[in-house]
């Protein structure tokens, strides 16, 4: 299985930590049809060829993307996606 791991530094306030967290679990289930479940501030997730989890605190978003085998091919797309995903919701 690979792995993606990525951190980022982030200064968001609660609500708007909160407001990040809706958004990405919504579009984890909207738009990838991953299951996703939330505990505090971590989001888990899983769908057809991955998994992971993404935990917000007060200063770092880090996020563990697992992918199955028909996704590994894909691993650099995949980063470089979540990459600008993550410089535009943490720009905000």
């Amino acid at each position: 299985m690979s792995v993606i791991r990525l951190s980022r530094r982030h200064q968001m306030d609660q609500a708007s930590q909160e407001a990040a967290l809706e958004r990405l679990a919504a579009h984890l289930g909207d738009a990838l049809g991953a299951s996703v479940a939330r505990e505090a501030q971590t989001i888990q997730f899983d769908g057809r060829g991955f998994s992971g989890t993404v935990t917000l605190d007060d200063e770092r978003v880090v996020g563990e993307v697992r992918l199955g085998l028909m996704m590994r091919p894909l691993k650099g797309v995949i980063t470089r996606e979540i990459e600008a995903g993550l410089d535009h919701y943490l720009a905000d």
